[in-house]
């Protein structure tokens, strides 16, 4: 897809979902691993959910993950940005309504180029993204947006990358194989994040990679090949199964992230800012 088409996409979901789940999601259980996987690395890094801290989601779509962490971390000053104003728009009205946060604030801008964003802050304690990369059409527009990231990271604080993985995605099409079923193919509005390609670029950006968590294996596991191989091919999102593992997953990361191996399609790098690192050829 054109750029211009997948704006289009993301527009007509905002405008059709709003505030709801379904304008960036198709499930409830991923959703509930990411921000758990996100709450965690955040944990990790800042050492308690009553630290005060600064942190920017970039493709913040409709809000979801900023109102939850802001609930997780009542002290941190949260932004959130997206390039399409509907969603900002379902953004704000979702945090109007629950009043999640004081603390809270929405953004339209554009990953390509945060400084534009003047509402923004110089520099974050944290900034993260939640499958927003992936719908950038080029291997080079993603390593342009990964410089205009590294830029909002103080030295000394956080990138937490939540992407889908070209590799991971493969090896769980491996699975489907050995079960004689076909490979799933991505959405027309995404382009998986090669790992041999974006992995050695978070270096030159000043972003050291530190840890690499594989949070929805066995949630990816069952919803996408055991049970479409006793169904027909069908994926049920609804499945009692999923929720279990989900469940399962949640518990199993607090003493053992990345229990079931590297077959989910989505991966948190978390990364740590260490220096400038940006080459002049990406300025």
């Amino acid at each position: 897809m054109e750029m211009r088409e997948i704006k289009d996409h993301w527009t007509d979901w905002a405008t059709t979902y709003g505030e709801q789940l379904k304008a960036t999601t198709k499930t409830p259980t991923i959703k509930e691993l990411e921000i758990d996987v996100l709450a965690r690395a955040i944990t990790q890094v800042i050492g308690t959910t009553q630290a005060s801290f600064t942190m920017l989601e970039v493709g913040c779509g409709n809000g979801l993950n900023c109102m939850a962490l802001a609930q997780i971390f009542p002290n941190a000053r949260i932004d959130g940005l997206d390039y399409v104003p509907e969603m900002v728009e379902a953004a704000e009205a979702g945090n109007a309504k629950f009043r999640h946060s004081k603390n809270l604030r929405f953004h339209v801008g554009n990953a390509l180029n945060l400084s534009a964003t003047s509402e923004l802050r110089e520099v974050y304690d944290i900034v993260l993204t939640d499958r927003c990369l992936i719908n950038l059409n080029t291997i080079e527009l993603q390593k342009k947006a990964l410089v205009s990231i590294a830029r909002k990271i103080k030295r000394g604080g956080h990138f937490a990358m939540l992407e889908n993985s070209l590799q991971t995605y493969e090896a769980q099409n491996e699975c489907r194989a050995l079960l004689g079923m076909k490979p799933r193919t991505p959405a027309l509005y995404n382009l998986f994040i090669d790992e041999k390609e974006i992995v050695p670029h978070l270096d030159t950006c000043g972003l050291d990679l530190i840890d690499v968590e594989d949070f929805g294996s066995l949630h990816d596991l069952l919803l996408y090949v055991l049970l479409p191989f006793t169904n027909s091919g069908e994926v049920d999102y609804a499945h009692p199964l999923v929720k279990a593992a989900t469940m399962l997953s949640k518990h199993t990361s607090q003493t053992t992230p990345s229990a079931f191996g590297r077959f989910g399609q989505n991966r948190l790098y978390l990364c740590r800012k260490t220096s400038s690192g940006v080459h002049k050829e990406h300025e």
